[in-house]
């Protein structure tokens, strides 16, 4: 216990903590930089304004896509062709923007 703390504060730095390690997770099973995906969660993007200015696409396309055919491929058990790979990039991606994040399968 630290002085001066209330609970309230310790609930709100385990949320941030939580928050970040998800956002972390997810980054990481796809070879994204973890500021971005946050920086557009942060930015009160809609399903009609997510690729305002290109962000969006600039998102998608830090992924690596070796990255993004594994965990496909581990969290379906099957082999994935790439063109598929990018629909499913894209949709996973769009959805966690949209949603603000979640934890994902399979890490």
């Amino acid at each position: 216990m630290e002085s001066g703390k209330t609970f309230r504060d310790y609930v709100t730095e385990y949320q941030c903590k939580a928050k970040n390690d998800e956002i972390r997770a997810f980054s990481q099973s796809l070879g994204l930089d973890a500021a971005k995906p946050r920086s557009m969660m942060n930015s009160g993007v809609s399903e009609a304004n997510i690729n305002e200015y290109g962000k969006f696409d600039e998102l998608k396309a830090t992924v690596e896509s070796e990255k993004a055919e594994s965990y496909f491929e581990r969290i379906e058990g099957i082999d994935i062709a790439p063109f598929k790979v990018e629909i499913k990039k894209n949709n996973l991606l769009q959805e966690y923007i949209l949603k603000g994040g979640f934890e994902i399968r399979g890490k």
